[in-house]
């Protein structure tokens, strides 16, 4: 009768966030949980509803409170894990995934997520263990190749490490993107130790086998910068002075994720981290033809607020560090025209090298894998940017050199720029983030260093298109 019940209200809640009535909605799918706190589709269609309105924190809390009580199946507890990773709810997630572990400790996806949890939690060494044991179970879990390279700097030729990484690099019987990854962890294990011609080898090879296949397209890639050059101004939202948005842009690997730390350890900041929304909705209105239209664009500015914003203890900023976002600046200001922007640089040469030596999952990033993309999306990086500062938009120039050689200097100068307390750091722990899910994974969590200053002279000799596409 209870479930009946329960099964009763599910239903009806359902129809009620189907109409957009969700507060009646959340009172009757939260009924059903009170009856049965096993019921699956319940707590998602509540975890989902909840996610949509910014309540991010709340969905992963209802996901986990029916895990808790459910005694889920493995697929359903690897759903679960994806869903609280999707709401950055890690520590929920890390602590999920280490029971999961003890109930199926011969699993090799479960190991490899809970690998990947605890590497963005900067668990390295259990990290390092879940991650073997993946790979032990099943080499062809491409990701945990990656992720295992990056849980540490390798500082032995005779590491365990590079040689499983040699291996998987020589096997043919590997899938051909699990031999990819294992070739980009291989290569990244050689930079490590100084080993820089073989290294390039490698990396050569492996960026080969990607560019072949990426469906990134040179000439969508122009078309969409030429229509945003010669894009008319788009009408502004009013602003909200108790929302500050920040968004960091530039290239990929200049030093945003630095700068998204650094921002984040101050008191009244918060780091979402790299966020999707700009360029996704800019797209959906692109299509529907309502770039132009001030009630979709403000329709669009509360949906965005709401993500940024979430349900944790409030703040006056929040930062989206989604580099990418330098093509949407006008689109960006039309939402929010007291956002903040801040504009990482870093020598053209060490980011073309930091991008071309790292395996990018997303379809936007298949231009790292060729030395002749890069350098065209730089420049295009410069144009946009010249074209936005010409625009009237106003943004902080931040080198990642100068950060490096005086971080007190720089980081009130962030300050400063976004309108916080300057004095209200967290100063006395260089690895004061909570979750970092880039490849910087291990870089941000060390104090700060001028080790990748000038990297590429290491490799000039081996890879000339960094003299000859990268002028200094």
């Amino acid at each position: 009768m209870t479930n009946a019940l329960a099964e009763s209200h599910y239903l009806r809640g359902n129809a009620l966030r189907s109409a957009g009535h969700f507060v009646q909605a959340g009172t009757a799918l939260r009924e059903a949980l009170l009856l049965d706190p096993t019921h699956r589709d319940a707590a998602y269609s509540l975890a989902y509803m909840l996610r949509e309105h910014g309540s991010v924190y709340a969905a992963a809390d209802t996901v986990s409170e029916w895990a808790a009580h459910a005694e889920p199946a493995q697929d359903e507890v690897l759903a679960a894990l994806g869903f609280l990773l999707e709401c950055d709810a890690l520590t929920r997630a890390h602590a999920l995934a280490r029971a999961a572990r003890t109930r199926w400790p011969d699993d090799a996806r479960l190991a490899a997520r809970a690998g990947e949890i605890a590497l963005a939690l900067g668990e390295f060494d259990e990290a390092t263990q879940s991650l073997r044991e993946a790979l032990d179970r099943d080499p062809n879990l491409s990701a945990a190749w990656l992720r295992l390279a990056h849980c540490r700097r390798h500082a032995q030729i005779d590491d365990p490490d590079l040689h499983r990484f040699e291996r998987g690099w020589a096997d043919a019987k590997l899938t051909p993107l699990a031999r990819t990854c294992a070739g980009f962890a291989l290569g990244k294990a050689l930079d490590d130790l100084g080993a820089y011609a073989r290294a390039a080898d490698v990396l050569r090879a492996a960026n080969l086998r990607v560019h072949t296949s990426s469906p990134w397209s040179r000439v969508a890639w122009r078309d969409g910068i030429a229509a945003q050059l010669a894009a008319a101004p788009l009408p502004a939202v009013p602003t909200q002075p108790d929302f500050v948005p920040v968004f960091i842009i530039g290239l990929p690997r200049s030093g945003t994720t630095l700068i998204a730390s650094t921002l984040g350890s101050f008191e009244d900041v918060r780091d979402r981290g790299e966020l999707n929304w700009i360029p996704a909705l800019h797209a959906h209105l692109r299509e529907q033809g309502q770039l132009h239209d001030a009630r979709a664009l403000a329709q669009i500015a509360e949906l965005v607020r709401a993500q940024m914003r979430r349900d944790d203890a409030p703040a006056r900023c929040y930062v989206d560090k989604n580099p990418l976002n330098f093509r949407y600046l006008d689109f960006i200001l039309a939402l929010f025209p007291n956002a903040r922007i801040v504009h990482c640089r870093r020598d053209l040469r060490d980011t073309a090298l930091s991008l071309w030596m790292q395996h990018f999952a997303g379809e936007d990033m298949g231009f790292s894998h060729d030395f002749a993309d890069i350098a065209r999306v730089a420049r295009d990086c410069d144009a946009l940017i010249a074209h936005w500062r010409h625009r009237g938009v106003e943004m902080l120039d931040l080198d990642y050199e100068a950060f490096v050689a005086a971080p007190d200097l720089q980081r009130t100068r962030l300050a400063e720029f976004i309108g916080v307390d300057a004095r209200a750091f967290a100063l006395n722990d260089p690895t004061v983030c909570d979750v970092v899910k880039t490849a910087s994974v291990w870089q941000v969590r060390q104090p700060v260093h001028t080790r990748s200053i000038r990297r590429w002279r290491h490799y000039v000799s081996y890879l000339p298109e960094l003299a000859t596409l990268f002028p200094e």
